[in-house]
């Protein structure tokens, strides 16, 4: 990559005399014979020159291939955000298709066990949303307690409830997620493009939605899938060079995309968990590892496989193209692929062996380096206890008091979305902070 020019004796001779770095080229009894504006003049020249080189420097490190810059899009501090370039290519890089979209439909899709938290904030969001731009199902496991909770707090009048279709934690949550597309999708307008987003009753917007609209508007045809890191894959038992890519259930689908998802999903059901599909001729029992089915099931029914072929032999770890996704490597250490939504989740036990996981991230990762900022806001209290611990434990940092200079971490990220805010987390001036 071109690198930008160095300040001082390396810089070109031009350079180095803006700044005042001539040397012997300017003699002292020169320097004596200015009259007081001239020297006012010389010094504001210098300072014109500093500030213009200071800016094109910052420039350099926060511009994107197209040439948007990310301090444009989401504020300056994200540019030292690590990894960010990386994540910001991954969205926006070569192998993102079709042509920037004003107009997009979105489709907000969210699965709940029977109430939408933080109703408040999501009525002030879609007060944002011109009539029309958007739609919002949601499936609920105990609908009729959902349907009391919706109309208390006013979301009946933006949420659909979605038939009540079989789910469990882990070994079925996909069948409530084809519930919600299908039902999107039989609703979404006939002449303009969607974009299907998945999430939980937990997850709240940080984007006012005329950002969020715009970024998904701008590769259509693409989907975004945030990969887990490739240690987290599983591997096909009759092939070692054979793996089903991991990825975050919260996903950002385009229409083709959910298109070909439903139609190689079977029709789920309310009395019993769905039967995951054949992945070139494999079924799910065929892989190695443990993970839920929405997480390791979604992403290789649409794409297909990934194939390791540095496990037969070849010197190089391996990368793969998907339509749509770009290129994904076997050779990384974090996540991959366009991360839409903001969580974080490990399955240390220990304070100390969380700790060190959370570190590492912070130093390679925007998902790491904001529940970094997060945890060290005066303002914001997280707690990550571990859950689930029959089946190996996870914890996923909740939000319980988020304050301004927390959101404001939130606000200025690269992520559209959050998770998780527990359902009486305080949130003061969320709204007017975030959307504004």
């Amino acid at each position: 990559a071109e690198q930008p020019p160095a300040v001082g004796a390396s810089a070109p001779p031009a350079m180095r005399s803006l700044l005042g770095d001539e040397g012997s080229d300017t003699d002292s009894s020169d320097a004596t014979s200015y009259d007081q504006p001239h020297c006012w003049r010389h010094v504001l020249l210098r300072l014109s020159a500093f500030l213009v080189v200071a800016l094109g420097f910052a420039a350099y490190w926060v511009r994107d291939s197209e040439g948007v810059t990310l301090a444009a899009a989401y504020g300056l501090p994200l540019a030292v955000y690590p990894g960010v370039r990386d994540a910001w290519r991954q969205c926006h890089g070569d192998g993102r298709p079709g042509t920037f979209v004003d107009n997009i439909h979105v489709s907000f899709l969210v699965m709940t066990m029977g109430n939408i938290s933080h109703a408040d904030v999501w009525l002030e969001f879609f007060r944002g949303a011109p009539p029309g731009s958007y739609s919002a199902f949601v499936h609920c496991k105990f609908a009729d307690q959902c349907q009391a909770n919706l109309r208390a707090s006013g979301l009946n009048a933006i949420f659909t409830v979605v038939p009540t279709v079989f789910s469990a934690w882990c070994s079925d949550l996909v069948s409530p997620m084809l519930q919600l597309l299908r039902s999107a999708l039989d609703a979404a307008p006939q002449d303009v493009l969607a974009k299907f987003v998945f999430l939980s009753s937990t997850h709240l917007p940080l984007k006012p939605f005329g950002i969020i609209q715009a970024e998904l508007g701008k590769h259509p045809g693409a989907s975004d899938f945030c990969l887990y890191p490739p240690t987290h894959w599983h591997v096909a038992k009759s092939d070692s060079a054979m793996l089903r890519i991991a990825a975050s259930q919260w996903s950002v689908l385009s229409q083709k995309d959910a298109v070909t998802l439903l139609r190689r999903m079977p029709q789920p059901s309310s009395a019993s968990a769905i039967v995951m599909p054949l992945v070139e001729h494999l079924t799910w029992q065929d892989f190695l590892g443990y993970h839920c089915i929405d997480e390791a099931g979604i992403f290789s029914t649409i794409f297909g496989l990934f194939y390791n072929v540095s496990r037969t032999g070849a010197s190089a770890p391996p990368d793969m193209d998907y339509p749509g996704i770009g290129e994904v490597s076997v050779a990384h250490e974090r996540e991959q692929g366009c991360c839409r939504s903001w969580g974080f989740m490990q399955n240390e036990r220990t304070a100390e062996a969380q700790n060190a996981t959370i570190s590492f991230f912070a130093e390679v990762s925007p998902l790491g380096r904001v529940l970094e900022d997060l945890r060290s806001a005066p303002d914001t209290e997280l707690v990550g206890p571990p859950t689930h611990c029959d089946t190996g434990c996870e914890v996923i940092w909740t939000v319980l008091r988020l304050g301004p200079v927390g959101q404001r971490v939130l606000r200025q990220s690269p992520f559209l979305f959050g998770r998780k805010f527990a359902g009486n987390a305080s949130l003061p001036g969320f709204a007017a902070n975030v959307f504004a």
